[in-house]
């Protein structure tokens, strides 16, 4: 047997249905359930989701491009290690120096990160 027999139809402004969405959807409610919150009277409060600072565009193109040069050294050291389990013992000198030379790179792109994001990136 259905507790709530009467229904109820109400018109909202885009910003009014904006606003119901958007505090339902913050507190895991269904519209329904928020409104008869709001009816008899519990307060509702939504949660204050702290904003961390975000890094600058320079310091965000930084860190993604420390993050690649580290996938790409990763799969370079494979390729590497491949090679000299098939015996190409030049080309695997080859890409070892090249993975030093990408190393060296990215340690000298990590100093322009700030020591606070550092700890992400590694």
């Amino acid at each position: 047997m259905r507790i709530r027999n009467n229904k109820v139809n109400v018109f909202l402004s885009d910003d009014e249905k904006f606003i119901l969405k958007r505090d339902s959807s913050k507190l895991n409610l269904s519209q329904s359930e928020y409104i008869r919150n709001l009816i008899i009277g519990y307060e509702i409060k939504i949660p204050e989701v702290k904003q961390e600072p975000k890094p600058k565009k320079e310091e965000y193109i930084i860190e993604n491009i420390v993050k690649a040069l580290e996938e790409n050294i990763e799969c370079l050291i494979k390729v590497k290690n491949r090679f000299h389990y098939l015996g190409y013992f030049e080309d695997e000198r080859a890409i070892g120096t090249k993975i030093e030379y990408l190393k060296l790179q990215n340690s000298t792109l990590k100093k322009y990160i700030p020591q606070n994001d550092k700890d992400n990136v590694q």
